[in-house]
């Protein structure tokens, strides 16, 4: 299972329509949620059903990769 469907503000889908405004307000929400996943212990992790693994990596993610 990958973080980001875990968490639904993740699976942004950009389009013409979107303002730069949208788009970097979406990309703060990113940032700001991938440094809250640094700053879980392990128990809250488990809480969230999310390895270490799993978090590493969604944290390692380049943020451009989320657009599709």
């Amino acid at each position: 299972m990958q973080i980001a469907r875990t968490l639904p503000f993740i699976a942004f889908r950009s389009s013409a329509s979107a303002t730069m405004g949208q788009i970097f307000a979406h990309v703060w929400r990113i940032v700001s949620t991938r440094q809250g996943l640094v700053e879980l212990d392990e128990r809250m992790l488990k809480d969230l059903g999310v390895s270490r693994a799993q978090a590493q990596f969604e944290i390692s993610r380049p943020v451009w990769k989320l657009f599709r």
